[in-house]
Order: structure tokens, then sequence, then C-alpha cells
């Protein structure tokens, strides 16, 4: 068997007693690969138990012990190779009715009929039906901020996996950069991504967001052309053993348009006004509100979006500060965040930065590297 990734069944136990869930159910791949390392995500390096979770489902379950079992399909023959949980308590079906059977069974085993069972959001409709009418005493509730508490903190494996995927995402950008030109169009600076973030060894990518000019950057490769004075922004995601990035940069073809580069030279100074500020203990909100402040002491004219979200087996696992709704909670070391800023430019689009960082003891450790001023052709 191996060693588990991110999942601590100790601090599993204390998350799960505190929010008194006597028992957790993972329905969702990012929380199964979590809980148990059984490779069911969609860039698995054989994705086959994705693909056929609609007829054989897998799932995790986590006693408030920290103990853990397991549903995977029946034909899969390589659990220990990937799960660090005990053969025994890993339960093969071949089929729906298999999986829900084998749950019930499980929960029976652990006398749950009515003490609190935490279900995912997430979790499909047939799966939380059958539990709620099986057990009719039972306390359900809604798990989500479980996993995440979870999974917000990092072990050294996962950091270093983020840190891999980010030097891929950035090795993509570069030869991104490298090859604009006026005229290149946004399909082949889409291609050159693919293909480096495939040849440097990641499972593939999780999203590849770019703009030229006001184009829609969520949704490139519809044939834009370079031409000069636009600035390109380049948003680049990969996953290496499960884990992704989120890295951004800024190009221009000639010499950037004043307005974006006055915008850039602000938001840099907001990323770094953040990277200042954050330490064990702080407060996001609070922080979120000051740094709003500061690029108003700084900018003539626009609004900034500043967002710090945790990353890891999600690109936004969740957002610890921003203009939405974000956890309330405070900074704790060995967090991961992706620290962005963005402010959108009249016939530019958005014009901003996001680099990943690790809350260390002391302050923030990064873990991207590329230079943070707008790349000139």
């Amino acid at each position: 068997m191996v060693e588990p990734i991110g999942f601590d069944k100790k601090r599993a136990s204390e998350i799960l007693n505190k929010q008194d869930i006597d028992l957790l159910i993972g329905s969702t791949p990012v929380n199964v690969f979590y809980s148990t390392g059984l490779p069911v995500t969609h860039v698995a390096p054989n994705p086959i138990l994705y693909v056929l979770s609609n007829q054989y489902p897998y799932m995790s379950m986590i006693h408030k012990d920290g103990e853990e079992s397991a549903i995977v399909w029946a034909l899969y023959d390589s659990v220990e190779e990937f799960s660090w949980i005990d053969p025994s308590e890993v339960f093969r079906v071949g089929s729906l009715d298999g999986a829900i059977n084998t749950l019930l069974r499980k929960a029976e085993d652990w006398n749950i009929s009515n003490k609190t069972i935490g279900l995912e959001s997430y979790m499909p409709r047939y799966q939380s039906e059958f539990l709620r009418k099986t057990f009719p005493n039972a306390n359900f509730v809604d798990a989500d901020r479980a996993f995440l508490d979870m999974r917000l903190i990092k072990t050294e494996e996962e950091v270093k996996r983020i840190k891999k995927s980010t030097e891929i995402a950035e090795k993509a950008i570069l030869n991104m950069v490298d090859a604009i030109k006026e005229g290149i169009s946004d399909n082949e600076l889409l291609q050159i991504a693919r293909r480096t973030i495939i040849d440097e060894g990641a499972e593939g990518w999780d999203h590849l967001t770019m703009n030229i000019g006001p184009s829609d950057p969520e949704a490139p490769g519809i044939g834009t052309i370079v031409k000069p004075g636009d600035v390109i922004r380049l948003d680049m995601g990969a996953v290496w053993k499960g884990y992704i990035s989120d890295v951004s940069r800024e190009a221009c073809v000639g010499e950037v348009p004043p307005k974006a580069a006055e915008a850039m030279e602000n938001i840099i100074k907001v990323q770094e006004f953040c990277l200042d500020n954050i330490k064990p203990g702080a407060d996001p909100k609070q922080l979120y509100d000051e740094a709003v402040k500061f690029h108003k002491s700084l900018a003539k004219r626009g609004r900034a979006n500043i967002i710090g979200h945790s990353i890891g087996l999600e690109v936004e696992e969740i957002h610890v500060f921003g203009p939405g709704t974000p956890m309330d909670l405070k900074f704790e070391e060995n967090m991961v965040l992706d620290i962005e800023a963005w402010q959108l430019v009249r016939g530019q689009g958005l014009v901003g930065i996001e680099d990943c960082y690790r809350i260390t003891s002391s302050g923030c450790e990064r873990l991207s590297s590329l230079d943070k001023e707008i790349f000139i052709k």
C-alpha cells in the first residue's frame, strides 16, 4: 500500500468530532481521490473509474475516528498500488444497486442509523435519497466544509505536486511568449500550451485561459489574431499527479498601451501588499478591505478585482478572500493560495497577474517563479 498524499487520519478525526459528524461520505472525484488515493479523477493516467462511474460508482466513507472504507468498480484490481486503505475495507461493486447495498451494510456495521451523516452537496440524488429513506432517524448534514477544512492545510507532498504543476504551467507560458508575434492566432498559441504541458510530464491541463486584446478570455480558440499593441493574457493550469496550478502573465507585441502599463504597475503593487500582510492568524476579510483601499490610493481610475483562493485538487478549492462570500476563517500555516489581482482596461480587457504561494510561519513562500512585468515582444 502507498502513503496518503494529503489525507491525515488524525486531522480528519478532529474535524469530524468538532463538527459532530459520525460518518462522512465522499462522492465527488476530488474528495474520493483525496480520502482514498484511488485514481477516480478525469485526469488520471487512465480515467476509466471516472468514465464508468455512471454504472459503477465510487465512494469513500470516513468514520469519526478517522478509519476509512471505500467502494470501487469490481474489475479494478490495482487498489493497493494507489490506496492506503486496508484492502479488507475496500468493497468492489458491479452495479448501482451493488454500490448502494454495500454502503448500507457498512453504515449498519457502524450503527449510524440515528447518528449524524455528512454528505457532499454534489452527491448524486439517487445516493442521497436512498440514504435518507433507509435511515429516517439519522441527521443528515451538508459536509462540504469538513472536506474543505481537511484539504486547506497542505502536506509537503501536496506542496511538491503543486509546485511541479506550476513549473509546467510556467514553461507553457514561456513557450507561448516565445512564439507570440504579429499575426499568430490564439489557436496556434493554445496548441503550443497543450503540447508543452504534455511534453513536460503533466497528465493534462486544468484550464487554458487567454485573451488577445479585448477577446473573451474564457472562450479562446476562435481564430483571434495578434495585432501590435494587443495585451495578451496567458492564464494556464497544468495537472501533475492530480494537483493543479494557476499562474498568469501578460505579453504585448510592441509598446504596451499606457493605460495597460499603469494598471499592471498598480496591480503588481497590490499583489505585493497582500503578500506583505498574509501571516498565520491574520483575518482574510480585513486583508481584502485593506487591499482594496490600497489600490484606490494608487489608481486614478478603475477598480481592482483582488482574490486569494485555495488551490490543490481544484484550481479554486475555496475563496479565502475576495469580493464574493469567502469562508469565515483565519490564515493558517501550510495553506496554499493563488493570489490574483486584475483591472479592466478599456480596449484591452482584464490586465493582471496571479501567482501561487504557501503560507509559512512568518509569511509567504512563492511557489511560482516568472518575472511579473509584461513580456515585451
